[in-house]
């Protein structure tokens, strides 16, 4: 099995959240980007934890924790045209493909708080077991068993012979929430995605899976960590 490449992009300037990836969090001085390179500094499978930023503060705090911490984290300053809000997602994949010739990228965000190191190792066990089952790339998701409606009405269930039925009956639609994309280097430049051709959706839990967009999820968020940390939960 060619090695696994942690991915951590970490783009400057959100406008949702300002300074998102480094104010603190939870008992977390550094904030979401220290908590996250502490969560894949735990997953001993990797081989090494690229860090992609135009964020000064973010590529500083990885040099830092990779001279004294682990030495697999790989801060790599981005290029100015990539790290605007207004970068066509397409052009980002193209330049990630390209950073490594021959290993499997386990990219995740800071933005997923609840994501622990054993969970990566769990999505690395899935990913090879899906391998064997003929899928070439691991996506998470999150099943949603909601009532979905758009300008037309329901798209996920037929309010016909009952107009509300069982939610637990309606058809689950996959939402990607972005907790780990796992796929060969080689593949992402083939099909120039972060999805493959015969992906796996592997749905995780929502508490897992519950990110950060907005200020308020920031500040919820952080209580539900404090939360679980007074409780004795670990978030590493």
């Amino acid at each position: 099995m060619p090695p696994y490449i942690g991915f951590l992009p970490c783009r400057a300037g959100s406008e949702r959240v300002p300074n998102k990836n480094t104010r603190p969090f939870a008992g977390f001085e550094k904030g979401l980007i220290e908590l996250k390179l502490r969560q894949m500094a735990a997953v001993p499978e990797l081989a090494e934890i690229i860090v992609s930023s135009n964020d000064p503060q973010v590529l500083d705090y990885a040099a830092d924790f990779a001279a004294k911490l682990d030495s697999r984290i790989k801060p790599l300053p981005r290029p100015d045209e990539l790290g605007r809000s207004s970068t066509a997602m397409d052009d980002f994949i193209l330049y990630i493909a390209d950073l490594v010739q021959e290993g499997v990228i386990v990219w995740s965000h800071v933005t997923s708080p609840f994501v622990r190191g054993e969970d990566y190792r769990h999505f690395i066990r899935e990913y090879e077991a899906c391998l064997a089952r003929g899928h070439d790339s691991l996506i998470t998701v999150t099943t949603l068993h909601k009532f979905l409606w758009d300008e037309n009405g329901p798209i996920n269930y037929n309010p016909h012979p009952i107009k509300w039925p069982r939610s637990q009956d309606i058809k689950p639609i996959m939402e990607i929430n972005h907790a780990a994309y796992i796929m060969p280097f080689a593949l992402m430049r083939e099909t120039r995605d972060r999805i493959g051709r015969k992906p796996y959706f592997m749905p995780i839990a929502e508490d897992l899976a519950m990110d950060i967009d907005w200020l308020d999820q920031f500040i919820l968020l952080e209580r539900l960590a404090r939360l679980r940390l007074d409780a004795g939960e670990q978030l590493i």
